[in-house]
């Protein structure tokens, strides 16, 4: 697909599925093809998933994939501050439909979330624990929800110009609770910088009203109200 251009920058690629079964085979696909590129060019690969309810949808097709899973590194792009036994917690949900399983229970994940009190406490410790920023990452699929942010970067978040710097060095950042989506809970998110320090990100969505978000965002919207307007040159995977 022709990649379009606004402003200089080039706008996501839409690639519409025809089903969930076509979405997971997809996005699968393209897993497996991150990881055996980082492999085979320096032996190791990194990951970054998102939380929300999409990524359930297409990491059990992940998971089934016959990969060197052992050189493998995954991470979450946020996560809310929430222990891994509950049921908010995006880590656990990760575990549950991929890490669980027998190939990908050999990679290493890298948790967002330590025994710090709060987000704002625990980020210093979290960014020293994020594998050396000489690589990029692999792969980085980001969800969408219905309020136009990705990772926990939300619209109206304290700081979000300064979050959606490409130029920011921060590369993780505590996030408030935020105000337009659910659950109110604190969280840890990647900056906009770091999940585009990649050499692939794809935007997974599912249904015609994220759709319609999406595009409306591209239309020029302004990021800090509409965060997915900030999003350039990627890929969105997108089924009803």
């Amino acid at each position: 697909m022709a990649t379009t251009e606004s402003g200089g920058a080039l706008l996501p690629r839409i690639e519409r599925f025809k089903s969930v079964q076509a979405l997971s085979d997809a996005v699968a696909g393209r897993v497996a093809g991150a990881v055996m590129q980082g492999v085979q060019a320096r032996g190791a690969a990194q990951l970054v998933f998102s939380g929300g309810s999409t990524p359930e949808v297409f990491l059990p097709q992940v998971a089934s994939l016959d990969l060197p899973w052992e050189k493998v590194t995954v991470m979450l792009a946020d996560e809310r501050w929430v222990d891994e036994d509950h049921p908010h917690s995006n880590a656990a949900m990760l575990r549950r439909t991929l890490l669980s399983h027998e190939g990908p229970s050999r990679a290493q994940f890298v948790p967002l979330k330590n025994g710090a009190p709060s987000a704002g406490a625990g980020v210093g410790a979290l960014r020293a624990s994020l594998p050396s920023s000489l690589h990029r990452h692999d792969l980085v699929l980001l969800g969408m929800g219905n309020d136009a942010h990705f990772a926990s970067l939300f619209p109206g978040t304290p700081g979000l110009t300064a979050l959606l710097d490409p130029a920011n060095t921060d590369r993780l950042a505590a996030i408030p609770a935020p105000t337009t989506a659910a659950p109110a809970i604190e969280r840890i998110s990647m900056t906009y910088a770091e999940l585009m320090h990649a050499r692939g990100v794809a935007l997974v969505i599912q249904g015609q009203t994220k759709l319609t978000v999406l595009e409306n965002a591209l239309r020029g919207a302004d990021p800090i109200a509409t965060p997915a307007a900030a999003l350039h040159d990627i890929d969105v995977l997108w089924c009803p």
